[in-house]
């Protein structure tokens, strides 16, 4: 059963209080107050306050009469709503925000929350950021919110998004409060900031990692997108720190009060140096006002370079001592789906990344280029599985084959997540911009998977990009279960029975 927000405590918000957290009149009928909030009409239970939030496909009011069946003593809306005791707000996102807060007793005003946001590399950056907090606090005082789960302590959990609404914000946080977590980090999307999912949130720190052409279809412009993310380093009360290589990072220092700076230029407040990689990981120093930090990381690639010390700056600032930076760095483990390697056979190597756009893809593919070069194997390839999601921005759809084309040998384009969108228009529009004489369309994903492993061969790095960490992909027929770590891992045991 889904959980709601009345199952972790009843609060009753009268009134009175109503009247304040809203801006606005209740109507007498809803005297004896709520003791929850939900957005979705399945989720009210008895003195619930419904929102009718405007959505992209359905309007919240639409689902007005089964939540008054469902026993909602209030409803929130941008209108009066006949027969139905409606409390008029101007932005029901804003209000919807709001009342998740005083439910759950605003629990971000005592606790420590980070943001991270940027176009690519927020993962990653999280889950090193919360390893160095829980190295340096403890990891059961220490929470985790990313696009792949939740983490309270030492508990975990799936998540939905990567920025979830409002009403599951507040709830994740005064779960974590409540057990005992006091510093949390949290992967900010451009959605969570623009439909105000995180409004009100209390954040003590805000790191920027970069910004691609990506979301275009929800903001309209790189501009707009900019601003956007630019709310978090407005909305935090203590240390920031933006990407320093990135255009839109330095624009960020320029634009926002107190913001310092990480990457490998001369200028940079926290400057990378003496990169050194294996094929086991990543060492490089970190030169900043406090000493010279050598940082050496289980993580592959320049750009994980990058992510690793923007998520040290932060921590720096913060008053973690370098040591214990540096600790906590050496001994993280994988991050899921983000050049997530799993285990191969034949002497090649598969590898599982969230890459899904030309930035992204463009570099794993690199790293993957480095691993074949330098891995000692003449005549190693790279092998490429990938897609683009439907109802999303299309112009990046053919610069991924173009990027694809560059850095890979075999290309094989797939099915991502298509949504409604027809698989095989977007492949073809993916292919219209990679080498036609190594690329290849196969529309179901798992037996594109399939041809990648038949095709590789000693030496050889297969790159299953797009959907990463996900476990279920969305197909015009209906979501399905599909997993890529997974899937990679019965079809080699299938290919192996076979040889046998």
């Amino acid at each position: 059963m889904v959980r709601t927000l009345a199952t972790l405590r009843a609060v009753i918000l009268d009134r009175a209080e109503l009247a304040r957290v809203l801006g606005t009149e209740i109507p007498a009928s809803a005297e004896e107050g709520v003791r929850g909030v939900a957005y979705d009409s399945r989720r009210v239970r008895p003195g619930f306050a419904f929102v009718a939030v405007p959505g992209f496909k359905r309007d919240g009011t639409d689902f007005v009469p089964d939540a008054l069946r469902r026993g909602a003593s209030l409803v929130v809306a941008e209108r009066e709503l006949p027969h139905a005791p409606t409390a008029v707000v101007p932005d029901a996102r804003d209000a919807l925000a709001a009342l998740a807060r005083a439910v759950f007793g605003d629990p971000s005003s005592n606790m420590e929350v980070y943001g991270v946001t940027g176009t690519n590399g927020k993962t990653t950056t999280a889950y090193a950021l919360h390893a160095i907090l829980a190295g340096a606090y403890g990891e059961k005082t220490c929470g985790l919110m990313t696009t792949v789960e939740t983490v309270s302590g030492t508990g975990r959990r799936p998540a939905v998004r990567t920025t979830p609404e409002a009403v599951e914000v507040q709830e994740t946080l005064a779960g974590m409060r409540d057990a005992g977590v006091r510093r949390v980090v949290m992967e900010v999307s451009s959605h969570g900031i623009a439909l105000g999912r995180v409004a009100g949130t209390r954040f003590v720190g805000a790191l920027f990692t970069n910004l691609t052409r990506d979301h275009l279809d929800l903001h309209g412009s790189m501009e707009a997108y900019y601003q956007t993310k630019r709310e978090l380093f407005r909305w935090s009360h203590g240390p920031k720190v933006a990407n320093v290589e990135d255009p839109w990072g330095r624009r960020l220092r320029e634009e926002v009060a107190g913001v310092r700076t990480f990457g490998g230029s001369g200028d940079a407040d926290y400057r990378v140096a003496r990169v050194e990689t294996t094929r086991t990981g990543t060492s490089f120093a970190l030169r900043y006002a406090g000493g010279d930090l050598k940082l050496e990381s289980p993580l592959l690639g320049t750009y994980n370079v990058l992510n690793v010390a923007g998520a040290a700056a932060l921590a720096l600032e913060a008053g973690i001592e370098g040591e214990a930076v540096a600790g906590a760095v050496r001994g993280m483990g994988q991050v899921p789906g983000r050049f997530e390697r799993v285990k191969g056979g034949g002497g090649f190597e598969v590898v599982v990344d969230y890459a899904h756009t030309d930035v992204g893809l463009e570099a794993v593919l690199g790293v993957a280029r480095a691993l074949v070069e330098n891995g000692g194997t003449s005549g190693g390839r790279v092998i490429c599985v990938f897609g683009a999601a439907g109802e999303r921005d299309g112009d990046k759809r053919p610069k991924m084959g173009r990027v694809a084309a560059r850095l890979a040998e075999l290309s094989i384009v797939t099915t991502d997540d298509a949504y409604a969108e027809d698989p095989a228009k977007i492949a073809r529009e993916v292919a219209a911009g990679a080498d036609p004489a190594r690329t290849e369309v196969l529309l179901d994903r798992r037996a594109a998977i399939r041809r990648a492993l038949e095709a590789a061969r000693e030496g050889d790095v297969v790159v299953v990009a797009g959907k990463g960490h996900e476990r279920v992909q969305h197909l015009p027929a209906g979501d399905i279960p599909f997993h890529d770590v997974t899937v990679i891992g019965e079809v080699l045991e299938e290919l192996d029975g076979g040889a046998g």
